[in-house]
């Protein structure tokens, strides 16, 4: 296509800066907010979290499914984009401003942010992921938007840790935290803007692809029953959990282990997330040198081994040595989990004539949303035992305890099953060059038969 030119490639990342940018603002700030701020209490915040997954159980698998049969003059995702975007900018603002009169009032108004924070949400980021498999579909080109992609994820990684620590000086105060939901939500409308205008565009060989013989439950199944994405989804699953979990509680540990402030907190997650970008070229070269699969394994490994000294730690500065050494492995990981995805929907393509992008991304965002249920889980569970149901740090040697636990050891058993599903996962490099190879002869009669129309 001559629409995939340098600019375009360069747009359509903006959009995964935005996501990464506004969900990783969400991640690691609200439940730090709602706990600590507002003083909600731990059962409270676990109960609206469980709630909404049950919302998710239903929500994000339709609009994938949706947006695989929508038929308009915009194409098939970016009509979902458009319609996402105006309302989550707003969302990023007012979920600062609960009522603090009441527990059940903060309950209720943080229920209902969650509900319309996720739908809106998923409305923008579920197109942009599966835009990225279905615009480039060659190993040369997705391998260098992928790139992109990661370079701009990084970088709304790295605003999301760094641009609220400017603004909040103390994580029990409400102070800061609305003046950061508006910064947020300036830059992340702009870029939005950015990715609609010149970056969002759909193949013409796929115009015909919104006429699917599935029905929701039978794409649901359908789905469901290919054992790579099932391998897949629980990889995911896990990936999506320890980023959670670490996001969840990095401010936290740098307040009562470290004695930082939430900026100087901020500043090892955006170490994290630099080298995690400086690494993106070496990534991409393993990629293509070893393929996905075992480059992703030793990027699971090298960030195991290189979180090992969080169990000891009490060095705000050599916490930040640490950040570096995660940082590789992390980077390899944010690059590969995205983009493995794409050679299950290439064969399942193959198989059944269609790209159903929307149908499998439906269920990975689900899954996303569980990914967050049990890091609360986690988080409560640890919390009650060190006797913080509601936030009241003592500095016992237990509290400490409770979350090196939860910055080390919960994560590493999560990759340590990630690496026995890599072990299975069965797209091996020369399987995936097999695809492509018949990937091609299938999109030249879809285009011929689009021209004939």
């Amino acid at each position: 296509m001559e629409e995939l030119n340098t600019v375009q490639k360069w747009s359509f990342g903006m959009g995964s800066f935005s996501q990464w940018f506004i969900n990783s603002a969400f991640n690691i700030w609200v439940f730090t907010f709602y706990f600590a701020a507002v003083k909600i209490p731990i059962a409270w915040y676990i109960l609206a979290a469980v709630i909404w997954t049950l919302w998710n159980a239903f929500n994000d698998p339709l609009i994938g499914y949706l947006s695989d049969r929508t038929h308009t003059r915009w194409g098939r995702r970016k009509p979902y984009i458009m319609l996402g975007t105006i309302p989550i900018i707003v969302l990023e603002i007012i979920i600062w401003m609960p009522p603090l009169n009441n527990d059940v009032g903060k309950f209720i108004y943080l229920l209902i942010m969650l509900f319309c924070y996720d739908t809106f949400y998923t409305m923008v980021s579920l197109p942009f992921d599966a835009l990225f498999p279905e615009l480039y579909t060659s190993l040369k080109d997705r391998a260098q938007v992928n790139t992109i992609k990661q370079i701009l994820s990084v970088i709304g990684l790295l605003c999301a840790a760094i641009v609220p620590g400017l603004f909040i000086e103390e994580i029990e105060t409400l102070d800061g935290y609305l003046m950061n939901g508006i910064i947020t939500s300036i830059i992340v409308g702009i870029s939005l803007i950015i990715a609609l205008k010149w970056g969002v565009v759909e193949r013409k060989e796929f115009k015909l692809d919104y006429k699917q013989s599935f029905n929701f439950f039978q794409s649901l199944k359908y789905t469901l029953k290919n054992k790579a994405f099932v391998l897949y989804t629980i990889m995911f699953f896990l990936y999506e959990y320890v980023l959670l979990l670490l996001g969840t509680v990095i401010q936290i540990f740098g307040k009562n282990v470290l004695n930082s402030t939430p900026f100087e907190t901020s500043l090892i997650m955006g170490v994290l997330y630099i080298v995690g970008l400086l690494t993106v070229g070496i990534w991409r070269w393993l990629d293509l040198k070893l393929g996905s699969r075992k480059a992703y394994g030793i990027s699971i490994i090298a960030y195991i081994i290189g979180s090992i000294p969080l169990l000891l730690i009490d060095s705000y500065i050599f916490t930040l040595v640490v950040a570096i050494a995660m940082g590789f492995g992390f980077g390899g990981m944010l690059y590969f989990i995205y983009l493995i995805v794409a050679d299950i929907i290439d064969e399942d393509e193959l198989k059944t004539g269609v790209r159903r992008e929307g149908a499998y991304f439906g269920i990975t965002n689900f899954f996303m949303r569980l990914a967050m249920i049990l890091s609360i889980l986690t988080v409560g569970v640890v919390f009650t035992q060190v006797s913080w149901e509601t936030y009241t740090p003592t500095g016992a040697i237990t509290e400490i305890i409770g979350l090196r636990m939860l910055m080390y050891a919960f994560p590493a058993i999560a990759l340590l099953i990630t690496l026995i599903c890599l072990y299975f996962y069965p797209f091996t490099k020369s399987k995936v060059e097999e695809i492509k190879v018949k990937l091609i002869e299938l999109h030249k009669e879809k285009a011929e038969k689009v021209n004939t129309i």
